[in-house]
């Protein structure tokens, strides 16, 4: 059964202050969501998109933001807000993007340049960036909906480990698309992993599929744990027992519909009303009406059965969902009005926002600021929060307990 519940809810659970956490690429507070309804503690936020710094803000308007690029960012920065000395901090947290994580090198929507930076970029042994070799063309810039942009996105996850050597905490944890586990994108990650090695920690990482913590999507995202060396030593962690000791168990075996997550939504008639003159008034209509409503699989134009109408295999990024599944992934652009994405499963028009809340699983009353596309791209940029509780209630448990325990007796 899909769990409801509010802002309110996660407030309280995160009054017991269980451990502390610092996020940056915050976004609109996905994955703090799920900190705090595992009893975290957010001290303090780094995010530079204004409007989703807007949605953070309304939700929690008591956390620290520090607003702008982290490439302009010192260590010290969080610190001094946080109030914390280095080495205190319990939890770093960041999900930054990367474009090198495209599948099979297809350049994405939403982007201005096309990556094929022949630079290495690299931690040295004393921790620092190093890049060896030359820029052929102009590094991608990742595109907002606000219209804001980011330059040389792919050395934003070495930034984040450059704030997290100083910084020191005792576990970080980044998040990011599946496909850096295979595919050339595979590189990327081992040279992350080095790169976290190089400053102090053991890592892990694994793909965790949300529908496996009570999501109604069926979204795969890659989580990196890693845990300072002196940390390990403590509590006797090594290579061959720390993914099992932080990664958590399986809470849904029976996974969650999508059917069953929004059916006893009320929208508002006026945003049905644009959703479905929007796809009436555009291309996507000669594409999604010929779509069966409450098909038993995921269905697309692109499908083989469909060939005879569309002989190029055209839209397959448009989907009608088996409303007896999760949810297939929601991204950042897909639910936005005016491109492909998931549809619902039997009407012609894209998701609610009340009901992408559900599907995401986000409290009830989550308040997103800004246009219809800019909350979709919120949500499609979150980390569900029941992924990130189920992964910090482990953490806690196995690592930050014991070892906040033993140090401070």
């Amino acid at each position: 059964m899909y769990q409801k519940y509010t802002v309110d809810d996660v407030k309280k659970s995160s009054a017991r202050k269980l451990f502390n956490v610092i996020s940056t690429f915050a976004g609109g507070g996905g994955s703090s969501t799920g900190y705090r309804l595992a009893g975290g503690n957010i001290i303090a936020i780094n995010e530079f998109v204004e409007e989703a710094i807007k949605t953070y803000s309304t939700n929690f308007p008591d956390t620290k933001i520090i607003p702008g690029d982290i490439k302009k960012l010192t260590a010290k920065d969080f610190l001094d807000t946080a109030g914390l000395k280095s080495g205190e901090l319990d939890i770093l947290d960041g999900s930054p993007p990367c474009s090198a994580f495209s599948v099979a090198g297809k350049r994405e929507k939403g982007w201005a340049g096309y990556v094929t930076d022949t630079r290495k970029s690299y931690f040295d042994d004393d921790g620092n960036i190093v890049e060896d070799g030359d820029v052929e063309v102009q590094e991608g810039i990742k595109k907002y909906s606000d219209g804001k942009t980011v330059e040389a996105i792919e050395d934003l996850f070495l930034e984040f480990i450059r704030i997290a050597k100083e910084i020191k905490p005792k576990v970080i944890v980044a998040e990011n698309v599946k496909g850096i586990t295979f595919g050339e994108a595979k590189g990327k990650l081992y040279e992350f992993v080095n790169s976290f090695e190089k400053i102090g920690y053991q890592v892990t990482y694994q793909v965790l599929n949300a529908a496996d913590f009570g999501v109604p999507q069926a979204r795969e995202r890659t989580l990196f744990v890693c845990v300072r060396d002196d940390v390990c030593d403590a509590l006797n962690l090594n290579f061959l027992n720390i993914h099992s000791t932080v990664f958590p168990n399986i809470t849904h075996h029976k996974h969650i519909s999508l059917r069953e997550a929004i059916e006893d939504i009320e929208n508002d008639p006026n945003e049905l009303k644009d959703l479905y003159d929007y796809v009436q008034n555009g291309f996507q209509k000669d594409w999604i009406t010929k779509l069966p409503f409450n098909p038993t699989r995921h269905t697309k134009p692109s499908d083989k059965e469909f060939r005879e109408w569309n002989p190029k295999a055209s839209c397959f990024n448009m989907i009608r969902p088996c409303p007896d599944l999760p949810c297939p992934t929601l991204t950042q652009r897909g639910q936005q009005k005016s491109v492909s994405g998931v549809f619902h499963f039997a009407e012609n028009r894209k998701f609610t926002i009340k009901e992408l809340k559900r599907i995401m699983s986000l409290p009830e009353d989550f308040v997103l600021t800004g246009t219809f596309d800019q909350q979709a791209e919120r949500i499609g940029r979150m980390v569900c929060p029941p992924v990130t509780k189920a992964l910090s209630e482990s953490i806690y448990t196995n690592v930050l307990k014991p070892y906040n325990d033993r140090h401070n007796s």
